[in-house]
C-alpha cells in the first residue's frame, strides 16, 4: 500500500479532532468529512455546525452529515471513493457493512493508554482519577468499541492540574505527528499489531450535569479532580444562597485535620492568590473562579467584592 493509494474518509465532530484532519488532508488524499448534523444551540436555539463541519469546508472538503449511518448515508459515503476510514470522537458505531466501504482498513484515535478507559470520556476519567500518566493510543476499528488492535501509542505525565479543555488541547496537537507516523508505517508494511489485553479493560460513560454537583464531605482529592474534569462542561456545581454556582477555577487544596469541626463546605476566608478557602471532607480546597446563574464568570476575589456574604456561609445547603 502506497499514500497515494489511500483515499481518506475522516469522521469526527469536535474542535479536539481539526489539528488531525489538517495534517492528514496535507499529506494524504482527504476525499470526504463524516459529522453529525447542526445542532441548535444558545438561547435563540440558532443551527450550529459541528467544528470539524467547518474546517472541512475551509479546507474544500466534502461533507456528509448523518445522524445515522443508514443504507443511503453508507451510499452517499461509497460515491466518494473512500477505502480508507479515520475516526476521532466521532460518535457513531461503526457497523460491518460501513467499515466494509473501507477496503484499505480503518482506524481510531482514542486519547487513553488503550485498553484503559475504553469509551467517550477517557480525559475526563483520567482526570477523575487522579493519573499521574495517560496517552493517546491508535487502533484498529473492532465490533467491540475500542477493543481493536493498538497500532501505536504515545505516553505522558500529568502533573495534577489539568483540566479537560488544558488535556483536550495537549491531546488535539500531539495526535498530529503521531497519526501521520503511523499512516506512513501502515503504508510502507512496518506496523506491528499488538492485541489489547481486554481482561484488563475499564471503561467511562458520559457523563451528565448531575455527575457535576459537588458533595464537599468528600476528599480535597475528590473534589479537585471533578472540578479540573468538569471544566468546560458539564461543570462541577454547588449552591450559594439557593441558586446554582458553578465552580469554573481551582488552585489546588491542603489536607487539614484542624477544620474537621467545620461544616463540609463552609467558606472560611478569601485567600490571596489562591481564592476562597472552602472546607471538604479532609481539608480545605481553593475556589478561584466563580460562575452564578444569570451573572458573569469572574474571578473569587471579584464575587465575594459583589457577594460579601459568602465568607462564612455553608455552600450546597
Amino acid at each position: 500500500m502506497s499514500r497515494s493509494r489511500l483515499k481518506i474518509l475522516f469522521a469526527a465532530n469536535p474542535e479536539i479532532a481539526i489539528p488531525a484532519l489538517r495534517a492528514v488532508a496535507e499529506t494524504f488524499e482527504v476525499v470526504g468529512v463524516l459529522t453529525n448534523p447542526d445542532r441548535p444551540s444558545g438561547r435563540g436555539r440558532n443551527l450550529v455546525p459541528p467544528p470539524i463541519k467547518e474546517e472541512a469546508l475551509n479546507l474544500n472538503l466534502q461533507v456528509i452529515q448523518a445522524e445515522k449511518l443508514t443504507k443511503a448515508v453508507r451510499e452517499e459515503v461509497a460515491l466518494l471513493g473512500v477505502n480508507f476510514l479515520i475516526s476521532f470522537a466521532c460518535g457513531h458505531y461503526f457497523g460491518p457493512k460501513f467499515l466494509d466501504l473501507f477496503s484499505e482498513g480503518s482506524v481510531n484515535i482514542h486519547p487513553s493508554l488503550l485498553p484503559k478507559y475504553r469509551g467517550s470520556a477517557p480525559i475526563q476519567f483520567a482526570i477523575l482519577e487522579g493519573d499521574r500518566e495517560t496517552g493517546i493510543s491508535i487502533q484498529r476499528i473492532a465490533a467491540e468499541i475500542d477493543s481493536g488492535n493498538i497500532l501505536s501509542s504515545v505516553v505522558f505525565e500529568l502533573d495534577g492540574t489539568e483540566t479537560t479543555a488544558s488535556l483536550s488541547d495537549k491531546v488535539a496537537h500531539m495526535v498530529p505527528s503521531l497519526l501521520i507516523e503511523t499512516l506512513d508505517n501502515l503504508t510502507q508494511g512496518r506496523i506491528e499489531e499488538v492485541v489489547q489485553e481486554h481482561e484488563k479493560a475499564t471503561f467511562t460513560r458520559l457523563l451528565t450535569k448531575e455527575d457535576g454537583v459537588i458533595d464537599w464531605s468528600e476528599g480535597c482529592q475528590t473534589i479537585d479532580s471533578k472540578i479540573r474534569a468538569f471544566i468546560p462542561w458539564p461543570r462541577a456545581t454547588t449552591t450559594f444562597e439557593g441558586v446554582p454556582l458553578a465552580i469554573t477555577g481551582v488552585t489546588g487544596y491542603r489536607l487539614d485535620s484542624e477544620v474537621n469541626h467545620l461544616e463540609p463546605g463552609r467558606v472560611v476566608a478569601l485567600v490571596k492568590k489562591r481564592g476562597l478557602e472552602v472546607v471538604c471532607g479532609d481539608g480545605v480546597i481553593y475556589l478561584s473562579r466563580l460562575h452564578m446563574a444569570q451573572k458573569r464568570e469572574m474571578e473569587s476575589s471579584a464575587f465575594v467584592n459583589g457577594n460579601p456574604q459568602i465568607i462564612g456561609t455553608i455552600l450546597g445547603s
